[in-house]
């Protein structure tokens, strides 16, 4: 047996958990608990088998020649037999996926053929649900002449099992043309066999129960092509052995840039079964001419594969603190309308680089004040107090004599604050319990602090409250901390996110409602992942502008027709696409200057140049109820609205394909107007 690879790197305290499967190669192997036994004690999790064999290949194949000479375009297959199948109902059953036959062709150009495989694919399915099986393994579409027409044999077999799974094989690039053809017509298309799947998943409206056995070939395709199946929902990674190259010494590995993308997908949520294949054959030498080849030991592959998953690298801060979350929606919190609960807050806090930047940024602020003054410091929203701290240490730092002000609306949290008045900061901050809008205090502020921004920088609506508190701001040189902050957001593919929405059946307004979500599963469909600004806001508010506002009957309450039209936002904004793809939604970030040169950043071109590690907020997503096509080299255009009325706040969006021809710009076709005004923000 092969010894596990040399490696000097430092074993991981938390292992991944990786489940790792053998397929079969005999087809008329019989599956028992011995099989499953022997397979898991060499270190496999699983094994793959044939739900029929090779006697009941020659039954069908019989029928079919009867059938041709009696020139048939249909007959009926006999039930299968228990001489017919390899898989029987038993303990063993969970460590086993099932795997259709190999000559199934339901889009076969040949009538007859094409109804036989859909009766076969129908009798094995509905067979493997009876054995208990929880995943079958079905070949993808041999061709891609009748894609429609495999689809819907697909659909139709989704109704045997409510639970069971089926991953449907494909490669993870492909070549277009007629494969029977005698002459050579095939065209490389990195983007073929992913054609192919979003045909099929299309016309099964997204079924959770269809996923996909990705084929990795021993030479992979441009990096683009492997962020697109990213995106998608891939349950199974096949690895053959001619996948693997041999090292110095003979023994299978796999290349830095196979062993990346092993990386990327087993970071997946849920994390994709590896199934190793043609391992009990002698595989074919790639390099005949070269003196090591890999050496011939089919429990080498699976030891490579296991020191792999060993030496994994360690998650980051944002993957630990995310982990449970990714493609997981949230509804935007309601700061205003409802009371956080302590848990809540606690979160928020975990967050050591959000609350180092604020420090830093008061810091500045103060140090940007004369000596000798007692500046007037609030935090207004102070939650349970955590900007409170820095505010203190900050003083401290900068040697500046502060008076220390918190402002909190929420009744169990100025509890709290009162608590920590009195055991932490030593009596020396004044708790004041009112909704920062409707405070009235004897003295101004000179630098007043908040931590209102939402994932879209402005949907928690941090403009509106701290317009409503701006009049007790030093009119002389008094800052508010943040300085700014702008909306920002990018089209992008997010299958997983999409077929959760469009689940919530008993929700009308699913897809009119932004969410909170840590992406992971995604593909950006802009070209170089471009990101654009779509709006900001600057505080404080020009005294005109504010004053403007206040005359038309803005007050802490609400604010009459046309009192905040100053905080009404819209943009349009052109995305150029070069690789054909699905618009599933638009994803949302944001940038903020807090004071001077100290900023925060969600967007991931810029956050660790920023704010790296920062954890606080995930993206907002921004879903279409009917997914948007667009194809290679095309353009989209992103039309958004920040909306409001007396009591509340809300968005609208319109996502459009566009096609140049020459000078000319064709429309594809646009999306609804979505509005998420019945789950708008309450003022």
């Amino acid at each position: 047996m092969a010894s596990e690879p040399e490696s000097h790197a430092t074993e991981p305290v938390n292992i991944p958990v990786w489940c790792v499967g053998h397929k079969i190669a005999d087809q008329n192997l019989q599956i028992d608990d011995a099989i499953v036994e022997a397979e898991g004690n060499a270190g496999y999790d699983m094994i793959t088998g044939s739900i029929t064999n090779s006697r009941f290949h020659k039954r069908v194949l019989r029928t079919l020649a009867q059938a041709a000479s009696e020139k048939r375009l249909q007959v009926h297959l006999d039930p299968l037999t228990a001489d017919d199948v390899n898989l029987h109902p038993g303990p063993h059953i969970s460590g086993v996926i099932a795997v259709t036959s190999s000559w199934i062709e339901v889009e076969s150009p040949d009538p007859l053929y094409a109804h036989v495989s859909k009766q076969v694919l129908d009798m094995e399915l509905a067979y493997a649900a009876f054995c208990g099986l929880g995943h079958v393994v079905v070949g993808g579409p041999k061709t891609r002449q009748n894609i429609a027409e495999y689809a819907q044999a697909i659909s139709a077999a989704l109704s045997h099992s409510t639970y069971m799974q089926l991953l449907i094989q494909l490669p993870i690039d492909d070549w277009v043309g007629d494969r029977e053809a005698l002459t050579t017509n095939l065209l490389y298309d990195p983007l073929s066999a992913w054609d192919a799947w979003n045909t099929i998943r299309t016309i099964c409206r997204y079924s959770a129960q269809l996923t996909i056995a990705l084929e990795i070939p021993p030479t992979l395709p441009d990096p683009a092509v492997i962020q697109r199946w990213f995106a998608e929902p891939l349950r199974m990674l096949l690895i053959p052995s001619h996948t693997f190259c041999p090292n110095s010494k003979g023994f299978p590995v796999l290349s830095k840039f196979h062993q990346a993308l092993l990386t990327k997908y087993m970071r997946l949520r849920p994390t994709p079964h590896i199934l190793l294949t043609e391992t009990d054959i002698q595989p074919v030498i790639r390099n005949p001419g070269h003196s090591s080849n890999v050496r011939h030991e089919p429990l080498a592959y699976l030891i490579y594969i296991r020191h792999q998953q060993k030496t994994q690298p360690a998650q980051s801060i944002v993957e630990k603190f995310g982990s449970g979350y990714q493609d997981y929606l949230q509804a935007p919190l309601q700061p205003l309308a409802d009371n956080l609960e302590s848990i809540t807050y606690e979160v928020f806090e975990k967050d050591p680089v959000k609350y180092n930047q604020y420090e830093k940024a008061i810091k500045l602020a103060l140090d940007d004040r004369k000596l000798g003054e007692e500046i007037v410091v609030a935090v207004v929203g102070a939650g349970r107090g955590p900007l409170v701290t820095r505010a203190l240490r900050a003083a401290e730092l900068s040697g500046r004599s502060i008076k220390m002000v918190a402002v909190e609306k929420n009744p169990n949290a100025y509890i709290h604050l009162l608590r920590q008045n009195r055991l932490i900061w030593n009596n020396r901050v004044t708790v004041i319990k009112s909704d920062m809008r409707a405070w009235k205090p004897d003295f101004q502020v000179d630098i007043m602090i908040s931590e209102l921004l939402g994932s879209f920088a402005d949907n928690e609506l941090s403009p509106e409250c701290l317009d409503g508190v701006q009049r007790v701001l030093n009119p002389n040189g008094g800052v508010m901390i943040p300085q700014s902050y702008s909306a920002h957001l990018t089209p992008i593919m997010s299958p997983k996110i999409y077929a959760d929405i469009a689940s919530r059946k008993s929700d009308p307004d699913a897809f009119e409602t932004p969410y909170v979500v840590m992406l992971q599963a995604l593909d950006n469909l802009a070209e170089n992942d471009h990101i654009e600004k779509v709006w900001g806001f600057h505080h404080p508010v020009p005294n005109n502008i504010l004053g403007e506002a206040a005359s038309m009957g803005g007050g802490f309450v609400g604010l009459s027709d046309g009192g905040n039209d100053h905080n009404l936002r819209n943009s349009k904004t052109t995305f150029k696409v070069p690789r054909r793809g699905v618009v599933h939604g638009l994803a949302g970030y944001f940038e903020s200057v807090l004071y001077g040169d100290v900023e925060l950043s969600t967007r991931p071109d810029t956050i660790d140049q920023k704010s790296k590690d920062m954890i606080s907020w995930f993206p907002i997503f921004f879903p279409l109820k009917t997914p948007l096509y667009v194809p290679d080299k095309s353009e989209v255009d992103v039309s958004m609205w920040r909306q409001s009325s007396e009591r509340k706040v809300w968005y609208e969006w319109i996502v459009e394909g566009f096609v140049r021809t020459g000078s000319r710009r064709f429309r594809l076709g646009s999306s609804d107007l979505h509005s998420s005004k019945k789950n708008g923000c309450l003022m």
